[in-house]
């Protein structure tokens, strides 16, 4: 069976530490019929001589001459791309040996989803696995009807960016990363593909997921970023809940989100963090009353009690047993 060609797309900004067990786990693949593109965006660290001791063919190697943020990295490297998928990838992680020949194998099997992602086990900074992926219920293909309702009720379905194949042919059609977004413009992403296409699941955990107090994610002022590009995705997502859901739905949404909302605006407030605080009731203020989110706060006691369960309509259980 021949093998699909695949772009590995690796944007790098200051990544050093991890950047060249990164690379290595790509040119060590199983697999040989991929190019890698390599994007600096304006590393002010080792990076960019990591990045030129290689020589190898298939690295294609690119800069910005000034940082411009991840999601207008991608999208250079996705312009420059000549695969048929697009695999985007972390300066932080690793990829197992068989990773591209178990995703050319799955997209040729199911070639009309317009992307897939893949199971991870996370390792930390020594590189030892701290969390084996767990059992996902998650079916090979994901409807989209399916895939509404698991992202509004548990968020981004692949979990990350580095375990995600992209269909060069639905970017073409959906669009590019939105670059006025700083964090949630992958979660956009799928939520955009998913409203027209398929997705693909691949439950074999093929790459390690490193996790590490140096990223941008855990960083406490990042999470009002997301708070405030997330709202508009989750209506997006709410509009395609069955209607016979949707007080359902925006009663959890209100119960669960919100009020993780309200709690790390409260959590600010206690470290001492006003400015962080502020911000993060003037988002809260724009998607809900602050004060009725406080009488739901207290009332569960931080949702300790009265929780409420996802809910999934007849046929879309049938499609996906869930654990959580």
């Amino acid at each position: 069976m021949k093998e699909v060609k695949g772009s590995i797309l690796l944007p790098v900004y200051n990544g050093s530490k991890f950047l060249r067990e990164s690379i290595e786990s790509v040119l060590g693949q199983s697999s040989s019929d991929f190019e890698l593109i390599i994007w600096d965006d304006h590393s002010t660290d080792q990076s960019a001589d990591i990045i030129d001791s290689y020589c190898d063919p298939r690295i294609h190697k690119y800069s910005n001459p000034v940082n411009l943020g991840l999601f207008k990295t991608l999208n250079l490297a996705i312009r420059e791309a000549t695969g048929d998928w697009i695999h985007l990838w972390s300066q932080d992680d690793v990829m197992k040996s068989n990773c591209l020949e178990t995703e050319s194998q799955f997209i040729q099997k199911h070639p009309e989803v317009g992307m897939c992602y893949c199971a991870v086990d996370v390792i930390d900074e020594n590189g030892s696995v701290i969390l084996p992926t767990p059992y996902d219920w998650t079916p090979d293909v994901v409807p989209p009807a399916l895939a509404a309702q698991i992202m509004f009720y548990h968020g981004s379905i692949s979990g990350n960016i580095s375990n995600v194949i992209l269909n060069k042919r639905v970017l073409e059609k959906v669009g590019l990363f939105r670059e006025d977004m700083r964090i949630a413009a992958d979660f956009e992403m799928w939520v955009r593909i998913s409203g027209k296409y398929s997705i693909g699941h691949i439950d074999q955990p093929l790459i390690l997921l490193r996790s590490h107090s140096g990223q941008f994610s855990r960083q406490r002022n990042s999470y009002v970023t997301c708070m405030a590009e997330e709202n508009d995705i989750y209506q997006t997502l709410f509009a395609r809940q069955p209607i016979e859901e949707i007080a359902y739905a925006k009663n959890y949404d209100r119960r669960h989100r919100y009020l993780q909302y309200f709690h790390f605006m409260i959590r600010s407030l206690l470290f001492g963090d006003f400015d962080l605080a502020i911000e993060s009731y003037r988002v809260i203020s724009r998607i809900d009353k602050p004060i009725r989110l406080l009488g739901l706060w207290l009332l569960t006691a931080d949702q300790r009690f009265f929780r409420i369960p996802s809910k999934y309509t007849a046929d879309v259980a049938e499609q996906w047993q869930t654990f959580c």
